[in-house]
């Protein structure tokens, strides 16, 4: 269900949400502590030993810990802060997704729950270049072939080779893409238990957000490498927005590169389809000010919308974590004023959307992040001085 927020009395025209949710929608797939009252006034008569009490556990945090017994066998016996292990974590976490052999059965579920069943192939060549094949086994025949960052579409249904790049959405069990130490600056990272899915046990990492820019999420990974296992999202109410598990996963490195390639590929008759102009950044003439804490620009890019007779500019932001697009495109009336077209907000399931007007063009923002989040971003851009 999509609940609009109106800032001026429009709504988000709906044909404009379904355009970007479908782009956010194919592109998610490769084209998807609380304290109790108890302890706030307990906390509230003890104010006046606060300054101590800060000073002892900041003293504290800096003891070394030994690893729980379980963890020893991958991090080793030395002590170590208490809080590196976490992001030790975090960091097998982006490097196992990046260079392990894998291949397996993995699940994707929304707020509504609607789930989309997917297999995926992985392997890193000689060269270091990352391949993957995904197989999209509910609905329309689709298959992605990336290599890198470049993504090869093919829709046998409608005959078309789509080029894209790897731009945005959360792309399972890619999902840590920033450096664990800059993530940390926005998140509490922490350690929660181990549990068996799938047949293999792992361990639970907790990232809680820092500020209301952001939403908290729960990964679990392979205990032996660090591969996500599963991956959930939550709102501000604590409530799964999106979750992403494994059902079946083959660690055992036997992944051949024969399997990567597209039965598809080289079949007469087939339509090509260019999403971007250049598989390498391109400067839109765009620029975002006053950015939320942790994110900033990864991407850049001019690509083409179902719909659209002209090319929109397409911004990517991240915080290592959760990614936000933004999208430039010519206002639909040309003589509009900035002013024609009212501020809008919305939000579908794990997404939310912002629009509004500068001169002679529009501004949508979207991203799996708080409204608060994609509104502060629209409200930042601006043409590139």
């Amino acid at each position: 269900m999509l609940a609009n927020r109106q800032l001026a009395g429009d709504r988000l025209p709906p044909f404009r949400i379904r355009t970007f949710a479908y782009l956010i929608a194919f592109m998610r797939l490769y084209c998807s502590y609380s304290v109790s009252s108890a302890t706030s006034l307990a906390l509230g008569l003890l104010a006046s030993t606060c300054a101590t009490a800060q000073s002892l556990a900041q003293q504290q945090s800096n003891v070394p810990v030994v690893p729980p017994a379980h963890l020893q066998k991958y991090f080793g016996p030395a002590p170590r802060d208490e809080f590196t292990i976490p992001l030790e974590w975090l960091e097998r976490i982006a490097k196992s997704a990046r260079e392990l052999p894998y291949s397996g059965v993995f699940v994707h579920q929304s707020a509504d729950g609607s789930t989309a069943t997917s297999k995926i192939t992985h392997l890193v060549d000689r060269q270091g270049v990352e391949h993957e094949k995904l197989e999209l086994l509910d609905g329309p025949l689709t298959e992605i072939i990336r290599r890198d960052q470049e993504l090869t579409c093919y829709q046998p249904d409608a005959k078309t080779v789509r080029i894209d790049r790897r731009a945005t959405g959360r792309f399972f069990p890619s999902l840590i893409t920033g450096d664990a130490k800059s993530i940390a600056e926005n998140y509490r990272v922490r350690l929660g238990p181990v549990e068996r899915i799938a047949g293999f046990d792992c361990q639970w990492v907790v990232l809680e957000p820092k500020d209301a820019m952001r939403y908290m999420q729960k990964l679990c990974a392979e205990l032996g490498t660090g591969l996500l296992l599963r991956a959930r999202l939550y709102n501000e109410r604590n409530q799964v927005i999106e979750q992403f598990a494994f059902t079946q996963l083959d660690l055992s490195r036997n992944v051949a590169r024969q399997t990567l390639k597209s039965r598809y590929a080289k079949q007469p008759g087939w339509q090509m389809d260019y999403a971007v102009k250049s598989a390498k950044d391109t400067d839109t003439g765009w620029a975002i000010g006053n950015l939320p804490a942790g994110f900033r620009k990864v991407m850049e890019m001019t690509r083409t919308l179902f719909g659209r007779s002209q090319p929109v500019s397409h911004l990517v932001l991240s915080d290592g974590v959760l990614n936000v697009s933004v999208f430039v495109e010519n206002a639909p009336n040309a003589n509009s004023s900035p002013n024609s077209i009212s501020m809008a907000q919305a939000e579908d399931g794990p997404t939310s959307f912002a629009m509004r007007a500068v001169p002679d063009h529009q501004v949508t923002v979207m991203g799996e992040v708080p409204l608060a989040t994609v509104q502060a971003i629209a409200d930042g851009v601006s043409r590139r001085r």
